[in-house]
Protein backbone atom coordinates (compact mmCIF):
# COMPACT_ATOMS: atom_id res chain seq x y z
CA UNK A 1 0.00 0.00 0.00
CA UNK A 2 1.40 3.32 -0.85
CA UNK A 3 -0.30 6.40 0.95
CA UNK A 4 1.03 10.28 -0.62
CA UNK A 5 3.98 8.61 -2.88
CA UNK A 6 5.06 6.88 0.82
CA UNK A 7 6.11 3.36 1.03
CA UNK A 8 3.74 1.32 3.71
CA UNK A 9 4.94 -1.94 3.62
CA UNK A 10 6.67 -0.89 6.95
CA UNK A 11 4.64 1.11 8.92
CA UNK A 12 2.31 -0.29 11.84
CA UNK A 13 -1.25 0.42 11.04
CA UNK A 14 -1.23 2.71 14.08
CA UNK A 15 1.33 4.91 12.30
CA UNK A 16 -0.77 4.48 9.42
CA UNK A 17 -4.11 6.22 11.48
CA UNK A 18 -1.90 8.88 12.56
CA UNK A 19 -0.97 9.78 8.81
CA UNK A 20 -4.46 9.55 7.87
CA UNK A 21 -5.57 11.71 10.56
CA UNK A 22 -2.87 14.55 9.62
CA UNK A 23 -3.65 14.29 6.10
CA UNK A 24 -7.54 15.63 7.36
CA UNK A 25 -6.28 18.03 9.39
CA UNK A 26 -4.53 19.42 7.37
CA UNK A 27 -7.23 19.67 4.86
CA UNK A 28 -9.60 21.49 7.08
CA UNK A 29 -6.56 23.86 7.90
CA UNK A 30 -5.94 24.92 4.48
CA UNK A 31 -9.94 25.27 3.67
CA UNK A 32 -10.37 27.26 6.71
CA UNK A 33 -7.54 29.14 5.60
CA UNK A 34 -8.98 30.07 2.13
CA UNK A 35 -12.20 30.55 3.71
CA UNK A 36 -11.20 33.28 5.77
CA UNK A 37 -9.17 34.89 3.37
CA UNK A 38 -12.09 34.89 1.31
CA UNK A 39 -14.45 36.04 3.46
CA UNK A 40 -12.03 38.87 4.76
CA UNK A 41 -11.10 40.22 1.47
CA UNK A 42 -13.37 41.65 -1.12
CA UNK A 43 -11.48 41.05 -4.04
CA UNK A 44 -12.32 41.96 -7.11
CA UNK A 45 -15.41 43.52 -5.91
CA UNK A 46 -13.78 46.39 -3.74
CA UNK A 47 -14.78 49.00 -6.03
CA UNK A 48 -18.10 48.29 -6.04
CA UNK A 49 -18.50 49.73 -2.45
CA UNK A 50 -18.51 53.43 -3.82
CA UNK A 51 -20.79 52.64 -6.63
CA UNK A 52 -24.33 54.29 -6.36
CA UNK A 53 -26.87 51.47 -5.66
CA UNK A 54 -29.16 51.57 -8.17
CA UNK A 55 -32.15 52.03 -6.51
CA UNK A 56 -30.86 55.56 -5.05
CA UNK A 57 -30.02 56.52 -8.75
CA UNK A 58 -30.57 60.60 -9.17
CA UNK A 59 -33.25 60.82 -11.85
CA UNK A 60 -30.62 62.70 -14.11
CA UNK A 61 -28.26 59.91 -14.46
CA UNK A 62 -30.86 57.57 -15.49
CA UNK A 63 -32.15 56.10 -19.24
CA UNK A 64 -34.80 58.01 -20.64
CA UNK A 65 -38.15 55.94 -21.24
CA UNK A 66 -38.73 54.66 -24.77
CA UNK A 67 -41.57 53.27 -23.82
CA UNK A 68 -43.66 56.68 -23.58
CA UNK A 69 -42.57 57.78 -27.44
CA UNK A 70 -46.17 57.56 -29.30
CA UNK A 71 -45.39 57.12 -33.25
CA UNK A 72 -47.04 60.28 -34.87
CA UNK A 73 -49.73 60.52 -37.23
CA UNK A 74 -48.48 59.30 -40.73
CA UNK A 75 -50.81 61.52 -42.66
CA UNK A 76 -48.76 64.56 -40.84
CA UNK A 77 -46.21 63.28 -43.02
CA UNK A 78 -48.26 64.32 -46.36
CA UNK A 79 -48.59 67.74 -47.66
CA UNK A 80 -51.55 66.99 -50.30
CA UNK A 81 -54.04 66.32 -47.88
CA UNK A 82 -56.29 65.87 -50.93
CA UNK A 83 -56.01 69.28 -52.54
CA UNK A 84 -56.44 70.33 -56.12
CA UNK A 85 -53.37 70.34 -58.44
CA UNK A 86 -52.46 73.70 -58.62
CA UNK A 87 -50.86 74.61 -62.08
CA UNK A 88 -47.51 76.51 -62.17
CA UNK A 89 -44.19 76.23 -64.77
CA UNK A 90 -43.23 72.70 -65.93
CA UNK A 91 -46.95 71.55 -65.81
CA UNK A 92 -48.03 69.93 -69.37
CA UNK A 93 -51.84 70.93 -69.81
CA UNK A 94 -54.00 69.06 -72.67
CA UNK A 95 -56.72 72.09 -73.79
CA UNK A 96 -59.63 71.85 -76.20
CA UNK A 97 -61.74 75.15 -77.30
CA UNK A 98 -64.72 74.07 -79.79
CA UNK A 99 -64.03 76.27 -83.05
CA UNK A 100 -60.36 76.92 -82.36
CA UNK A 101 -58.34 74.11 -81.17
CA UNK A 102 -59.44 71.92 -83.52
CA UNK A 103 -59.99 75.02 -86.22
CA UNK A 104 -63.45 73.21 -87.10
CA UNK A 105 -65.80 71.88 -85.18
CA UNK A 106 -66.40 68.80 -87.24
CA UNK A 107 -62.60 67.69 -86.65
CA UNK A 108 -62.28 65.81 -83.61
CA UNK A 109 -59.07 66.68 -81.28
CA UNK A 110 -55.94 64.78 -81.43
CA UNK A 111 -55.82 61.57 -79.08
CA UNK A 112 -52.43 62.19 -77.20
CA UNK A 113 -50.44 59.00 -76.08
CA UNK A 114 -47.53 58.06 -74.31
CA UNK A 115 -44.27 57.27 -75.37
CA UNK A 116 -42.67 56.02 -72.46
CA UNK A 117 -42.34 52.32 -72.00
CA UNK A 118 -44.09 50.62 -69.08
CA UNK A 119 -42.42 51.01 -65.90
CA UNK A 120 -42.50 49.38 -62.34
CA UNK A 121 -42.00 52.59 -60.50
CA UNK A 122 -44.63 54.24 -59.33
CA UNK A 123 -43.03 58.18 -59.76
CA UNK A 124 -40.85 57.20 -63.31
CA UNK A 125 -37.93 59.37 -64.10
CA UNK A 126 -39.16 63.01 -65.43
CA UNK A 127 -42.75 62.18 -64.88
CA UNK A 128 -45.51 60.12 -66.08
CA UNK A 129 -47.79 61.02 -68.97
CA UNK A 130 -51.80 60.76 -68.33
CA UNK A 131 -52.91 59.14 -71.37
CA UNK A 132 -55.07 58.43 -73.34
CA UNK A 133 -56.16 62.30 -73.46
CA UNK A 134 -57.44 64.45 -75.74
CA UNK A 135 -56.69 67.62 -77.17
CA UNK A 136 -53.66 70.20 -77.71
CA UNK A 137 -50.38 69.69 -75.38
CA UNK A 138 -49.73 73.29 -73.89
CA UNK A 139 -47.00 73.86 -71.16
CA UNK A 140 -47.61 75.89 -68.32
CA UNK A 141 -44.08 78.86 -69.17
CA UNK A 142 -41.65 79.89 -66.59
CA UNK A 143 -43.41 83.12 -65.76
CA UNK A 144 -46.46 80.74 -65.31
CA UNK A 145 -48.72 81.93 -68.64
CA UNK A 146 -49.99 79.04 -71.27
CA UNK A 147 -49.42 80.94 -75.05
CA UNK A 148 -52.75 79.94 -76.98
CA UNK A 149 -53.50 81.62 -80.05
CA UNK A 150 -55.37 84.49 -81.15
CA UNK A 151 -54.81 85.89 -77.86
CA UNK A 152 -52.49 87.13 -75.64
CA UNK A 153 -50.73 84.72 -73.12
CA UNK A 154 -53.15 83.43 -70.14
CA UNK A 155 -51.62 83.99 -66.62
CA UNK A 156 -52.70 80.09 -64.91
CA UNK A 157 -50.36 79.56 -62.00
CA UNK A 158 -51.43 78.88 -58.83
CA UNK A 159 -55.42 78.34 -60.48
CA UNK A 160 -56.96 74.75 -60.42
CA UNK A 161 -57.71 73.00 -63.79
CA UNK A 162 -61.43 74.41 -63.70
CA UNK A 163 -60.20 78.07 -62.97
CA UNK A 164 -57.88 77.86 -65.45
CA UNK A 165 -60.84 77.14 -68.21
CA UNK A 166 -63.05 79.35 -67.11
CA UNK A 167 -59.67 81.76 -67.45
CA UNK A 168 -58.98 80.90 -70.83
CA UNK A 169 -62.81 81.59 -71.85
CA UNK A 170 -62.99 84.64 -70.51
CA UNK A 171 -59.80 85.80 -72.44
CA UNK A 172 -61.58 84.32 -75.99
CA UNK A 173 -65.06 85.95 -75.25
CA UNK A 174 -63.54 89.49 -74.43
CA UNK A 175 -61.94 89.07 -77.51
CA UNK A 176 -65.38 88.59 -79.40
CA UNK A 177 -63.50 85.50 -80.68
CA UNK A 178 -66.11 82.95 -79.70
CA UNK A 179 -69.43 83.73 -77.72
CA UNK A 180 -70.03 82.22 -74.36
CA UNK A 181 -72.51 80.31 -74.84
CA UNK A 182 -71.58 78.10 -77.52
CA UNK A 183 -67.88 78.30 -76.76
CA UNK A 184 -66.53 75.20 -74.27
CA UNK A 185 -62.99 75.33 -73.24
CA UNK A 186 -61.77 72.12 -71.63
CA UNK A 187 -58.32 71.58 -69.80
CA UNK A 188 -56.81 68.53 -68.50
CA UNK A 189 -53.70 67.64 -66.97
CA UNK A 190 -51.43 66.14 -69.35
CA UNK A 191 -47.78 65.81 -67.32
CA UNK A 192 -47.41 67.12 -63.97
CA UNK A 193 -44.04 69.20 -63.20
CA UNK A 194 -41.77 67.01 -61.22
CA UNK A 195 -39.33 67.91 -58.12
CA UNK A 196 -36.29 65.85 -58.25
CA UNK A 197 -35.23 65.20 -54.47
CA UNK A 198 -32.38 62.79 -52.83
CA UNK A 199 -33.09 59.92 -50.76
CA UNK A 200 -29.87 58.25 -48.89
CA UNK A 201 -31.11 55.66 -46.37
CA UNK A 202 -28.71 53.82 -43.94
CA UNK A 203 -30.70 51.36 -42.90
CA UNK A 204 -30.96 47.95 -44.40
CA UNK A 205 -32.32 47.92 -47.66
CA UNK A 206 -35.67 45.75 -48.14
CA UNK A 207 -34.18 43.02 -50.45
CA UNK A 208 -31.07 42.53 -48.37
CA UNK A 209 -32.78 41.96 -45.32
CA UNK A 210 -31.55 39.62 -42.87
CA UNK A 211 -31.74 38.26 -39.37
CA UNK A 212 -28.12 39.58 -37.06
CA UNK A 213 -27.39 37.27 -34.74
CA UNK A 214 -27.23 38.90 -31.40
CA UNK A 215 -23.53 40.11 -30.40
CA UNK A 216 -22.63 40.52 -33.96
CA UNK A 217 -21.00 43.58 -35.13
CA UNK A 218 -21.71 44.75 -38.71
CA UNK A 219 -18.03 45.91 -39.54
CA UNK A 220 -19.50 46.84 -43.09
CA UNK A 221 -22.90 47.84 -44.80
CA UNK A 222 -23.91 49.40 -48.00
CA UNK A 223 -26.44 52.06 -47.88
CA UNK A 224 -28.88 53.34 -50.61
CA UNK A 225 -29.56 56.32 -52.69
CA UNK A 226 -32.41 57.00 -55.01
CA UNK A 227 -33.36 59.86 -56.82
CA UNK A 228 -36.69 60.51 -57.13
CA UNK A 229 -38.98 62.57 -59.67
CA UNK A 230 -41.94 63.46 -57.17
CA UNK A 231 -44.97 64.91 -58.87
CA UNK A 232 -45.63 68.40 -57.79
CA UNK A 233 -49.22 67.25 -55.30
CA UNK A 234 -46.76 64.06 -54.11
CA UNK A 235 -43.55 66.23 -53.57
CA UNK A 236 -43.69 65.28 -49.63
CA UNK A 237 -41.71 63.07 -46.98
CA UNK A 238 -44.44 60.28 -47.00
CA UNK A 239 -44.17 59.84 -50.55
CA UNK A 240 -40.51 60.11 -50.81
CA UNK A 241 -40.21 57.42 -48.09
CA UNK A 242 -42.93 55.14 -49.95
CA UNK A 243 -40.65 55.12 -52.77
CA UNK A 244 -37.46 54.66 -51.93
CA UNK A 245 -38.34 51.86 -49.25
CA UNK A 246 -41.23 52.75 -46.27
CA UNK A 247 -40.53 53.59 -42.77
CA UNK A 248 -37.09 53.45 -41.13
CA UNK A 249 -36.08 50.02 -40.52
CA UNK A 250 -34.67 48.94 -36.65
CA UNK A 251 -31.55 49.98 -37.45
CA UNK A 252 -31.74 53.21 -38.31
CA UNK A 253 -33.27 56.27 -36.26
CA UNK A 254 -37.02 57.40 -35.89
CA UNK A 255 -36.52 60.75 -37.34
CA UNK A 256 -35.88 62.14 -40.98
CA UNK A 257 -33.71 64.77 -41.92
CA UNK A 258 -34.45 67.14 -45.27
CA UNK A 259 -31.61 69.35 -46.32
CA UNK A 260 -33.09 72.43 -48.01
CA UNK A 261 -31.85 73.08 -51.82
CA UNK A 262 -33.14 76.11 -52.19
CA UNK A 263 -30.78 77.84 -49.35
CA UNK A 264 -27.47 75.92 -50.39
CA UNK A 265 -25.59 78.93 -52.45
CA UNK A 266 -22.92 77.97 -54.53
CA UNK A 267 -20.00 77.58 -51.96
CA UNK A 268 -21.97 75.49 -50.65
CA UNK A 269 -22.01 72.50 -53.51
CA UNK A 270 -19.07 71.03 -53.17
CA UNK A 271 -20.04 69.87 -49.69
CA UNK A 272 -23.65 69.25 -50.33
CA UNK A 273 -21.72 67.30 -53.36
CA UNK A 274 -20.17 64.85 -50.81
CA UNK A 275 -23.46 63.71 -49.09
CA UNK A 276 -24.86 63.06 -52.06
CA UNK A 277 -22.37 61.21 -53.53
CA UNK A 278 -21.51 59.14 -49.80
CA UNK A 279 -18.21 60.10 -49.89
CA UNK A 280 -18.55 61.74 -46.68
CA UNK A 281 -20.71 60.40 -43.35
CA UNK A 282 -23.94 61.80 -44.27
CA UNK A 283 -25.02 63.18 -40.71
CA UNK A 284 -21.84 64.56 -39.99
CA UNK A 285 -21.57 66.45 -42.98
CA UNK A 286 -24.99 67.92 -42.10
CA UNK A 287 -24.27 68.94 -38.80
CA UNK A 288 -21.45 70.85 -40.16
CA UNK A 289 -23.02 72.75 -42.86
CA UNK A 290 -23.21 76.72 -42.63
CA UNK A 291 -25.97 78.47 -40.72
CA UNK A 292 -27.75 79.43 -43.57
CA UNK A 293 -28.19 75.60 -45.04
CA UNK A 294 -31.50 74.57 -43.63
CA UNK A 295 -31.54 71.06 -41.87
CA UNK A 296 -35.10 69.74 -41.14
CA UNK A 297 -35.21 67.41 -38.17
CA UNK A 298 -38.82 65.16 -38.39
CA UNK A 299 -39.28 63.20 -35.39
CA UNK A 300 -41.61 60.07 -36.07
CA UNK A 301 -41.84 59.59 -33.01
CA UNK A 302 -43.01 62.04 -29.65
CA UNK A 303 -43.89 61.88 -25.99
CA UNK A 304 -47.33 61.78 -25.37
CA UNK A 305 -49.34 65.39 -25.32
CA UNK A 306 -46.20 66.83 -26.59
CA UNK A 307 -46.74 68.75 -29.70
CA UNK A 308 -46.01 68.09 -32.89
CA UNK A 309 -42.47 69.56 -33.79
CA UNK A 310 -43.06 70.14 -37.19
CA UNK A 311 -44.61 72.26 -39.52
CA UNK A 312 -46.45 70.72 -43.52
CA UNK A 313 -43.74 73.11 -45.08
CA UNK A 314 -41.03 71.05 -43.34
CA UNK A 315 -42.56 68.30 -45.06
CA UNK A 316 -43.14 69.59 -47.98
CA UNK A 317 -40.65 68.39 -50.61
CA UNK A 318 -38.90 70.77 -53.20
CA UNK A 319 -36.85 70.42 -56.28
CA UNK A 320 -33.08 69.12 -55.14
CA UNK A 321 -33.75 68.60 -51.61
CA UNK A 322 -32.09 65.92 -49.92
CA UNK A 323 -33.80 63.32 -47.53
CA UNK A 324 -32.02 61.20 -45.14
CA UNK A 325 -32.28 58.10 -42.97
CA UNK A 326 -29.27 57.83 -40.28
CA UNK A 327 -28.60 54.57 -39.33
CA UNK A 328 -27.75 53.97 -35.12
CA UNK A 329 -24.42 53.45 -35.21
CA UNK A 330 -23.41 54.18 -31.26
CA UNK A 331 -26.50 52.36 -29.39
CA UNK A 332 -24.69 49.23 -27.75
CA UNK A 333 -23.85 48.17 -24.64
CA UNK A 334 -20.83 46.32 -23.40
CA UNK A 335 -20.77 42.86 -21.14
CA UNK A 336 -18.00 41.41 -19.40
CA UNK A 337 -16.76 39.96 -15.97
CA UNK A 338 -18.98 36.50 -15.51
CA UNK A 339 -20.84 37.51 -18.13
CA UNK A 340 -19.45 36.51 -22.05
CA UNK A 341 -17.35 39.05 -23.15
CA UNK A 342 -20.01 41.51 -26.24
CA UNK A 343 -21.15 44.02 -27.97
CA UNK A 344 -25.22 44.32 -28.40
CA UNK A 345 -27.70 46.63 -29.67
CA UNK A 346 -29.99 47.99 -27.79
CA UNK A 347 -33.83 47.90 -29.23
CA UNK A 348 -34.61 50.95 -30.44
CA UNK A 349 -38.69 50.81 -29.74
CA UNK A 350 -38.68 49.86 -26.02
CA UNK A 351 -36.75 50.20 -22.55
CA UNK A 352 -34.51 47.22 -21.73
CA UNK A 353 -33.67 46.66 -17.97
CA UNK A 354 -30.81 44.74 -16.37
CA UNK A 355 -32.17 41.56 -16.10
CA UNK A 356 -33.28 41.57 -19.47
CA UNK A 357 -29.81 42.67 -20.60
CA UNK A 358 -28.41 40.00 -18.56
CA UNK A 359 -30.86 37.43 -20.19
CA UNK A 360 -30.20 38.55 -24.01
CA UNK A 361 -26.47 38.25 -23.02
CA UNK A 362 -27.12 34.99 -22.03
CA UNK A 363 -26.53 34.89 -18.76
CA UNK A 364 -28.88 33.87 -15.75
CA UNK A 365 -30.45 35.90 -13.00
CA UNK A 366 -30.33 33.44 -10.17
CA UNK A 367 -28.28 30.57 -12.28
CA UNK A 368 -25.10 29.44 -12.93
CA UNK A 369 -22.14 32.11 -13.20
CA UNK A 370 -20.04 31.60 -16.55
CA UNK A 371 -20.47 28.28 -17.33
CA UNK A 372 -23.26 25.92 -17.74
CA UNK A 373 -24.99 23.17 -15.66
CA UNK A 374 -23.47 20.83 -17.96
CA UNK A 375 -20.16 21.80 -17.45
CA UNK A 376 -20.84 22.05 -13.58
CA UNK A 377 -22.70 18.87 -13.21
CA UNK A 378 -20.51 16.35 -14.96
CA UNK A 379 -18.94 13.35 -13.65
CA UNK A 380 -15.91 14.37 -11.06
CA UNK A 381 -16.82 18.40 -11.01
CA UNK A 382 -18.70 18.64 -8.05
CA UNK A 383 -20.87 21.00 -6.91
CA UNK A 384 -18.29 23.80 -7.34
CA UNK A 385 -20.19 26.95 -9.16
CA UNK A 386 -23.38 26.51 -7.97
CA UNK A 387 -24.12 29.37 -5.88
CA UNK A 388 -25.00 32.14 -8.23
CA UNK A 389 -23.84 35.61 -8.70
CA UNK A 390 -25.97 38.25 -7.56
CA UNK A 391 -23.20 41.17 -7.98
CA UNK A 392 -23.46 43.56 -11.12
CA UNK A 393 -21.55 46.89 -11.97
CA UNK A 394 -22.72 49.13 -14.43
CA UNK A 395 -19.86 51.53 -16.09
CA UNK A 396 -22.03 54.58 -17.43
CA UNK A 397 -21.15 57.30 -19.67
CA UNK A 398 -21.59 60.87 -18.77
CA UNK A 399 -21.67 63.87 -21.12
CA UNK A 400 -18.38 65.31 -19.16
CA UNK A 401 -16.43 62.04 -20.79
CA UNK A 402 -16.54 60.94 -16.89
CA UNK A 403 -17.96 57.89 -15.82
CA UNK A 404 -20.16 56.95 -13.33
CA UNK A 405 -20.40 53.43 -11.37
CA UNK A 406 -23.41 51.44 -10.21
CA UNK A 407 -24.48 48.68 -8.24
CA UNK A 408 -26.88 46.35 -8.42
CA UNK A 409 -28.16 43.79 -6.09
CA UNK A 410 -29.78 40.87 -8.53
CA UNK A 411 -31.46 39.18 -5.65
CA UNK A 412 -32.99 42.19 -4.80
CA UNK A 413 -34.14 43.13 -8.49
CA UNK A 414 -36.09 40.20 -8.91
CA UNK A 415 -38.14 41.52 -6.07
CA UNK A 416 -38.16 46.07 -6.30
CA UNK A 417 -38.46 46.90 -9.37
CA UNK A 418 -36.28 50.21 -8.43
CA UNK A 419 -33.43 47.89 -8.62
CA UNK A 420 -33.99 47.00 -12.20
CA UNK A 421 -32.14 49.74 -13.83
CA UNK A 422 -32.57 50.62 -17.35
CA UNK A 423 -29.76 50.51 -19.57
CA UNK A 424 -28.53 53.20 -21.74
CA UNK A 425 -26.59 53.22 -25.06
CA UNK A 426 -22.66 52.69 -23.80
CA UNK A 427 -23.71 51.25 -20.46
CA UNK A 428 -20.76 48.61 -19.37
CA UNK A 429 -22.50 45.40 -16.96
CA UNK A 430 -19.76 43.28 -15.63
CA UNK A 431 -21.37 40.54 -13.14
CA UNK A 432 -19.17 38.98 -10.15
CA UNK A 433 -19.41 36.99 -7.04
CA UNK A 434 -19.83 38.14 -3.54
CA UNK A 435 -17.46 37.19 -1.24
CA UNK A 436 -20.14 34.66 0.41
CA UNK A 437 -20.72 33.23 -2.88
CA UNK A 438 -17.26 33.07 -3.54
CA UNK A 439 -16.04 30.99 -0.39
CA UNK A 440 -19.17 29.31 -0.49
CA UNK A 441 -18.09 27.96 -4.32
CA UNK A 442 -14.78 27.56 -2.88
CA UNK A 443 -16.36 25.40 -0.16
CA UNK A 444 -18.22 22.99 -2.75
CA UNK A 445 -14.91 22.73 -4.79
CA UNK A 446 -12.72 21.74 -2.33
CA UNK A 447 -14.98 18.52 -1.00
CA UNK A 448 -16.00 17.83 -4.84
CA UNK A 449 -18.49 15.64 -4.46
CA UNK A 450 -19.35 13.22 -7.12
CA UNK A 451 -22.70 13.35 -8.31
CA UNK A 452 -22.64 10.35 -10.98
CA UNK A 453 -22.04 6.81 -10.44
CA UNK A 454 -20.11 4.59 -12.61
CA UNK A 455 -21.33 1.50 -13.66
CA UNK A 456 -19.38 -1.37 -14.96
Amino acid sequence: MRLHGWSTQCVPGRDIMKINTAALRLKWLIFVGIAAALLGNTGCVTFTHHAVPASRLPHQFQAPSKCNLHPVNFQLLSSSGGKDHLLDSGDVVAITIQGILPPTQDSPPPLISSNQSMTRDYYPPLGQVNSPNFGFPFHVQADGTIQLPEIVPVHVRGLTLQNASQKIMAEFVKKDILKRDATQVSISLLKSRVNRVVVLREDASLESAAVIQKGSTILHKRGSGVLIDLPAKDSDVLHALAASGGLPGVDAHNDIWVLRQSTITEPDRPQVEEIVNGSVDPLAAIQKLPPHVKAVRIPLKVCGGEPIPFTSEDVTLHDGDIVFVEQRKDEYFYTGGLLPGGQIPLPRDEDLDIIEAIAIANGSVGGLGGTSSVAVLRAGAGLGNIIPPTRVLILRKLPNGQQLPIRVNLNVATRDPKERIKIMAGDYIMMYYKPGETAANAMLNFFNINLTKNID
